[in-house]
């Protein structure tokens, strides 16, 4: 009898240590959806409704400039040579030797980053609409404007987004537009233009 005893006391010892597994199991499986998930919840952005762009190719009007490595009221694009734009405009307001590898000119509220003379980059903080977007919008209002964004991303800390926002970018054909959202109210902070270097 006893033995029956101590072999059901066995056997109920190793269906709670059965259960007490599957529990952690659960309880690690929340914790990384949660972890993966956390800065959508957090930014109240749900990236799936977004619809993103695949292709590349698909052409957008509003970003007709973007197309030629250019923004709207900048006279200057992407592939400027330096000298043109001190030729133009003066001598900056700012002149940061080493920015993100290169130079960096400062323009009122337009930032030119330079490379090897020419301009790699155009970075934009100003009241002006830069395709049909202004500082200080709404992402919804942005995606309403250009439709579905290429790409929504956390940045990681650099030069150039310290506080880590999230960005909407958009391509147009061998350049890229980056509109940087505040995480905390949802809007546009800064406009940037690259060359996209995937092309």
């Amino acid at each position: 009898m006893f033995c029956a005893f101590s072999k059901a006391k066995g056997m109920d010892i190793k269906m709670k240590k059965k259960w007490i597994l599957l529990v952690i199991i659960i309880i690690c499986f929340i914790f990384i959806f949660f972890s993966f998930n956390y800065g959508n919840i957090k930014r109240g952005i749900n990236k799936e409704n977004l619809n993103l762009h695949a292709s590349k190719e698909e052409y957008m009007p509003a970003l007709e400039l973007l197309y030629e490595g250019k923004m709207n009221d900048i006279e200057f694009g992407i592939g400027t040579k330096y000298d043109k734009i001190i030729t133009q405009w003066g001598e900056p307001e700012e002149y940061t030797d080493s920015f993100m590898g290169g130079v960096l000119l400062k323009y009122g509220d337009t930032y030119f980053f330079v490379n090897d003379n020419h301009v790699t980059g155009i970075y934009y903080t100003g009241s002006n609409e830069i395709y049909g977007v202004q500082i200080g919008m709404d992402l919804e209002q942005v995606v309403e404007i250009l439709g579905s964004p290429n790409a929504l991303y956390d940045s990681p800390y650099s030069e150039l987004y310290p506080n880590e926002p999230l960005i909407l970018e958009y391509k147009a054909d061998k350049y890229i537009v980056n509109f940087e959202i505040n995480t905390e109210n949802k809007k546009v902070n800064s406009i940037c233009i690259l060359q996209d270097l995937a092309q």
